[in-house]
């Protein structure tokens, strides 16, 4: 019999992702961390300088922490010094690897500090060369406000399409944020940038964490963004009366101080984390909401008009921390939500809000599909121990389901079992009896 040839594992035959063109070399380089991609510079002659030519560069200090650990006398002196030596790798690496690439063209360019300290000279000479290459994607990620001539040439960048620029670590709370605003004063409100050198014709996606915006800067630079379909504001304090943008399809704001009033009639999701509700105007192509608020007792009516601007999702998810109202107090009323098919609820067991919650939109979805109660860690008020729950759970939650006619689904998600758990089941299946074809789903997460 004759033996076939079969090349040998170690033969370049056998290599078939060196043997692909460089464009799809390119891509598959994309996806890792700029550092990771160098380092495959070592595998073959094929890829020694495949790197230099990379159209996406995404530059990671976490990649740099704490690589030595340098002997000092002290904690605190062993930190700093350590701090500093990281940042001074991670800078140098930047500046080598931009020095010897050559990209014909550079799609994505991420810069992310984390922690360390940015120098500003060389952060802003990384910047500018990525706007000669005309980048597509731009998300900047830094401890200090920049320069502002550096702000300029971002808002000048007409080839983006994507802009980020997230400030420092997490901030959890507005006021927070405005107190790190308020140590930068000077800096910040340097920041504002005309409405005449605000050019950035293609911006589909805007994003901005730990920001302050004053004196109508984000208003002039939405101004400036014909085509925005995706803004999102993470920990920003806005003190402008509105954010306003006829083609914007999706607005995310998490723990922001946000103006009073929302106007995007062509939003299309909506994901909202604040500790209070705000009125909104009606949204007709709005089908997507995601709601969290943490708000008190004597807000039902703010709750109300708020909902009255999603009364066309198709789909909500709720997440409210209350307590329930006085037992005189009439709920305002809702508008009735035709469009809604989806509704999905997080309840704790430690109090019967979230319930009166459910009971009170129930009544107003005659068209819902599905209904899903997940079980969430208790906050704030909850004791963190059973309640009495038999004045919420028995007839006013049986009476609720039986409003929605075209129920299919109600997926109960818990993380303990006990007697309210119990009596919530037995109530959804007496509201659901009479109801034709309802699946009750009971799992544990």
């Amino acid at each position: 019999m004759e033996r076939s040839n079969i090349p040998s594992s170690g033969g370049s035959d056998c290599d078939l992702i060196s043997n692909m063109p460089d464009p799809i070399l390119h891509h598959i380089l994309g996806l890792l961390k700029t550092r990771e991609a160098v380092q495959t510079c070592v595998l073959s002659k094929r890829w020694v300088h495949l790197w230099t030519s990379l159209p996406s560069l995404n530059f990671d200090s976490t990649e740099f922490t704490a690589l030595e650990n340098p002997q000092c006398d002290s904690e605190e002196e062993e930190s700093s010094v350590q701090r500093a030596c990281d940042s001074l790798r991670f800078s140098t690496f930047v500046t080598t690897v931009l020095l010897m690439s050559n990209p014909l063209h550079l799609d994505t360019f991420r810069v992310s500090f984390g922690s360390l300290i940015s120098n500003n000279l060389l952060f802003k000479e990384w910047v500018i060369y990525a706007l000669q290459h005309n980048p597509r994607v731009v998300h900047l990620e830094f401890l200090q406000y920049p320069p502002l001539s550096l702000i300029h040439r971002l808002y000048a960048c007409a080839s983006l399409e994507e802009l980020g620029i997230h400030y420092g670590e997490e901030i959890v709370t507005p006021r927070l944020a405005e107190e790190r605003f308020l140590r930068h004063h000077q800096r910040a409100f340097s920041k504002y940038t005309p409405r005449a050198a605000i050019n950035l014709p293609n911006l589909k996606k805007l994003s901005f964490r730990n920001d302050y915006f004053s004196n109508n800067n984000l208003k002039d630079l939405l101004s400036g963004c014909p085509l925005l379909q995706y803004l999102s504001l993470e920990q920003c304090y806005l003190e402008e009366d509105e954010i306003a943008h006829e083609t914007l399809q999706h607005l995310t704001t998490i723990n922001c101080r946000i103006p009073s009033i929302i106007s995007a009639t062509n939003l299309v999701t909506f994901y909202y984390i604040s500790s209070s509700p705000i009125p909104i105007p009606n949204m007709p192509s709005l089908t997507h909401a995601c709601v969290t608020v943490n708000t008190h007792s004597r807000s039902w009516e703010g709750l109300a008009s708020f909902f009255s601007g999603l009364v066309n999702v198709e789909v909500l998810e709720l997440g409210v921390s209350y307590v329930k109202p006085q037992e005189e107090y009439v709920l305002p009323e809702l508008p009735i939500f035709q469009k809604m098919h989806d509704l999905s609820v997080g309840f704790c067991m430690c109090s019967g809000f979230l319930f009166w919650l459910v009971t009170w939109i129930l009544k107003k979805v005659p068209n819902l599909k599905k209904l899903t109660l997940q079980q969430r860690k208790c906050y704030g008020f909850c004791c963190g121990e059973e309640a009495d729950t038999s004045d919420w759970i028995g007839v006013p939650l049986r009476a609720a389901i039986s409003h929605c006619k075209n129920l299919e689904v109600v997926n109960v998600k818990y993380s303990r079992s006990d007697s309210t758990l119990k009596r919530l089941l037995d109530a959804l299946v007496d509201g659901t009896i009479e109801l034709q074809n309802v699946n009750i789903i009971l799992s544990k997460h």
